[in-house]
């Protein structure tokens, strides 16, 4: 039997490539059998509801809420839960779904609703990126990216997956140049000439099996920022060669920093900025580290190696 007994789950009908119709048949039956009583929210319908949502659902006793979407939408739910204690469930249908397969938790339906009423799950906390009084979970970047992910229309994510956004990364590749940027990070300050600024928590890329470094963890408390100068393709190439050969770090592409407080972000003129897949505004912008800031239901690591701090239950 579940150790939880009340739940809400914001469901985004427009993630991924699935049918939400037997999805949420399956969600309902799902918890019916488990003995939980539980709420269901459409989204994007009721994303400016979610704060409210949340705050009236922990005074009425909900122990669970849950993210049903891609890392946008876990992100627009884990935002209202930081500090609250109260556990994120995560079920992976959006495009990209990083911040699940960086918590090992299942692509598969079925596996991942079990994994969130299972008495054998765990509960840990991770870090949270705080930009403009909201709480991001995976990255931020200035750049190239924030480009692709603004000209990405949500029904190519629909019907092509991850491939829509490869494709769009292409069409920038095209006409990319450099910025100048003006670095500041923990009393630090840098100038650097780059094609884009990446600050991130998890490892993953979003491209399997490409990730950024194995020494990043999503609670040590630290936040990573990449700098990269890509000026044409074949830059792109030997990046990725770098990614794969895992010698990032002796790339002149690619140059890493890290901070445990905060990093300020300046251009001479505006960029648009991403956060966990999403447009967030433009640069100048100002990042800082909330340490184990969110408690998330993952599947139990016992034996298994991980850098993650469990929560005691």
């Amino acid at each position: 039997m579940s150790i939880y007994h009340q739940a809400i789950l914001f469901y985004n009908k427009k993630s991924g490539q699935s049918d939400s119709d037997r999805q949420i048949k399956t969600i309902e039956e799902h918890f019916k059998k488990e003995g939980i009583a539980i709420k269901i929210v459409d989204i994007p319908g009721f994303s400016g509801d979610i704060p409210t949502i949340i705050n009236q659902g922990i005074k009425d006793g909900v122990d669970l809420f849950i993210a049903a979407g891609g890392d946008g939408t876990v992100a627009l739910v884990g935002n209202s839960l930081v500090g609250t204690g109260t556990p994120l469930g995560i079920l992976p249908i959006g495009t990209g779904n990083l911040l699940a397969k960086e918590l090992k938790i299942p692509h598969q339906f079925g596996e991942a609703l079990n994994v969130i009423t299972s008495p054998d799950s765990e509960r840990i906390k991770i870090d949270t990126i705080n930009l403009q009084d909201h709480h991001y979970l995976l990255n931020v970047s200035v750049g190239i990216s924030p480009k692709v992910m603004a000209n990405t229309p949500s029904e190519e994510k629909q019907r092509l997956g991850v491939f829509a956004y490869i494709y769009h990364f292409i069409q920038q590749l095209l006409g990319v140049k450099l910025e100048k940027f003006q670095l500041e990070y923990d009393h630090h300050h840098e100038t650097y000439s780059a094609s884009e600024i990446l600050i991130t928590n998890g490892r993953l890329m979003g491209i399997e099996p490409l990730e950024w470094s194995e020494d990043i963890a999503l609670n040590d408390g630290l936040l990573d920022i990449f700098i990269i100068r890509a000026a044409n393709f074949f830059d792109i190439l030997k990046i990725l060669v770098s990614v794969f050969t895992k010698t990032k770090h002796r790339n002149p592409i690619i140059k890493s920093r890290r901070f445990q407080e905060y990093c300020r972000i300046e251009t001479q003129s505006p960029l648009k900025v991403q956060a966990d897949g999403d447009p967030v505004g433009k640069t100048p912008i100002e990042v800082h580290v909330k340490p184990n800031a969110l408690s998330i239901v993952v599947p139990n690591q016992e034996g298994k190696k991980t850098q993650s701090v469990k929560e005691n239950q």
